[in-house]
């Protein structure tokens, strides 16, 4: 295992001194064997910061794995999100450990997990978290687990696209915040989805308009192609991506009927 500190977790020191010995294994292995037990010790210990820590250590695994490293810890997905389901559960706590203050950072941990395991049983858990105040590690994990639920589901998820439709008409909300939840909508097909991603191509920012064209021609071009037509029509020629795809679209629908 290579060595990692932790994402969210900096500067937090365990109270238990077996866990916090744990955590310094797990932060720079001695070998193999007592990384992983190391990491069990922290993700079955209870407590909201080792589990943490451990749940950090899972993703960062995972995404290593993707650049062609080895995952010890793989087998133990299943185990992993139902420690992110149990911190999800329950409120942000404040710190008992020393030196930081936790600051929802369980919660942006357990979202971690969340981005590649998220099920539709997790939908009022997300989007408890859409609906608190911001947060950019939690929140930025929470768009992306959104997201994924309403790609995966087959199920309308009405409480999920109210929350993140609630973010993308905020005009209080950072720009970033709103595009980011606007593409989470956009992996939805469900009607209620489809209202108010072609709502939000009515506002003003580019980026999202181009955004919402796309979404809406990849779902269901024929109900709103004099729409997108419309939108597009106006976009100066520098617009954000993925305004060149939406008209790439139009272009080969229009090719498409003339071979006809």
């Amino acid at each position: 295992m290579s060595r990692f500190e932790t994402y969210h977790w900096q500067g937090v020191t365990l109270d238990d001194p077996g866990l916090e010995a744990a955590r310094s294994e797990l932060a720079s292995p001695s070998d193999q064997d007592a990384a992983l037990r190391a990491f069990v010790d922290l993700l079955r210990s209870g407590e909201t910061a080792a589990m943490g820590i451990a749940l950090d250590h899972y993703h960062y695994a995972i995404s290593m794995e993707r650049h062609g490293f080895g995952n010890v810890l793989r087998g133990y997905g299943h185990e992993a999100l139902q420690c992110a389901r149990q911190i999800l559960r329950g409120a942000p706590s404040a710190a008992s450990q020393t030196g930081a203050s936790m600051n929802g950072a369980e919660y942006a941990s357990a979202l971690l997990i969340m981005i590649n395991r998220a099920e539709e049983e997790d939908v009022e858990s997300i989007a408890r978290v859409l609906d608190a105040p911001p947060n950019y590690d939690a929140e930025s994990a929470a768009f992306k687990s959104a997201g994924r639920i309403l790609e995966l589901s087959t199920g309308a998820n009405e409480r999920l696209v109210t929350a993140l439709a609630r973010v993308i008409f905020d005009d209080r909300r950072d720009a970033g915040d709103r595009l980011d939840a606007l593409e989470a909508l956009a992996k939805g097909s469900s009607p209620q989805a489809l209202v108010e991603i072609k709502t939000a191509m009515e506002l003003n920012d580019l980026g999202i308009q181009t955004t919402a064209a796309y979404a809406l021609a990849v779902h269901d071009l024929a109900a709103y192609r004099s729409l997108i037509e419309e939108k597009a029509a106006a976009w100066p020629e520098d617009a954000p991506y993925p305004a060149s795809d939406v008209r790439d679209i139009l272009v080969e629908c229009d090719d498409s009927a003339e071979e006809q």
